[in-house]
């Protein structure tokens, strides 16, 4: 069976998954109750994500289960996290299971061989990646957008040097492209749920190592330099403001987006991917180069987004005092 065939029988079968889902989360309740922190006011099925890592397992099974550790990590990441979109779990359990996974990708990418001084934090920086990406996950269309642009980034990347069958790569887009079809609406019909943004997650760490160590360079992290500039930012910030960064909560950039100016979630969301691809643009051009002048590039890239992120958040500051008062 040649690769179009297989991608066009994933896609089909990914809407009918889409479908069955939709009917049996109806069936069983599987929906996410507006609160507080929420940013839709309707109840709505969750856990879509699922799509994601349906697609996956097709690219897996049907191409001999390659990359065993990677499997196992999605497996168990996507299993624990579908259960605690179902019923929630403590949060012990969730971390566990991720940094079980995160164990199994450094396996899969023969890491351990490397001295633990630089493991150890590796493993805690790749931790903090799949978290925020889970906690950037709250408006429509954001963690499909976005991810759209990472992967198609790395598509790229890989087409101009091979490091990874590129069917693993574009089996992910069909998964979130799929994803997006039922996400990326004013009203989204179901959000992708800790399955979807925890695997997706662990996912993108896998490539974004892959990458840096083959290409000797921290380079591949700046496809995700929007998220890690916000997240990073905001738990930061709430740090200083001793705030329990382990709580929910509405500080994040996006989120102010959409609560103070009211803003469209998918407008926000397909910002984030624009200025994300913008960024990857640039790397893509200074991958190959040296690597100062891969740092002259990254670092004021970098300088760049943590100014504009404190900037609109400042200005929009006036307005959530007197929202809180």
């Amino acid at each position: 069976m040649s690769s179009t065939t297989l991608f066009i029988i994933t896609f089909l079968i990914l809407f009918f998954c889409a479908y069955l889902y939709i009917k049996i989360a109806q069936k069983f309740g599987i929906e996410d109750v507006p609160n507080y922190r929420s940013s839709h006011t309707l109840k709505t099925i969750r856990g879509g994500g699922i799509l994601f890592v349906i697609s996956l397992f097709i690219y897996f099974f049907t191409q001999g289960l390659p990359l065993p550790y990677l499997f196992a990590a999605i497996f168990l990441v996507a299993f624990v996290s579908f259960v605690d979109d179902l019923k929630t779990l403590g949060t012990l359990s969730r971390l566990g299971a991720q940094i079980i996974a995160v164990i199994l990708v450094f396996y899969q990418l023969n890491l351990f061989e490397n001295s633990i001084f630089l493991i150890f934090p590796l493993i805690i920086f790749c931790l903090g990646i799949v978290n925020i990406y889970n906690f950037m996950d709250g408006i429509n269309g954001i963690t499909g957008f976005y991810s759209l642009a990472v992967l198609l980034s790395i598509l790229a990347l890989n087409y101009s040097v091979v490091i990874i069958d590129y069917k693993l790569i574009v089996f992910g887009i069909l998964g979130i492209a799929v994803f997006g079809f039922f996400n990326f609406r004013k009203k989204a019909i179901f959000f992708a749920g800790d399955i979807g943004s925890i695997s997706i997650g662990v996912f993108v760490t896998f490539l974004l190592l892959l990458f840096s160590f083959k290409l000797n360079t921290p380079l591949p992290f700046m496809f995700i330099a929007v998220y890690l500039v916000d997240g990073g930012v905001t738990i930061i910030s709430r740090l200083l403001k001793k705030e329990n960064i382990l709580k929910p909560h509405k500080s994040h950039l996006y989120q102010n987006f959409v609560h103070v100016k009211s803003v469209n979630h998918l407008t926000v969301a397909g910002g984030y991917a624009i200025v994300q691809v913008l960024v990857n643009i640039i790397v893509i051009m200074v991958i190959h180069e040296t690597l100062s002048l891969q740092l002259l590039t990254s670092i004021p890239l970098v300088l760049i987004l943590i100014v504009f992120h404190i900037y609109f958040n400042r200005k929009m500051r006036p307005t959530l005092i007197n929202q809180n008062t």
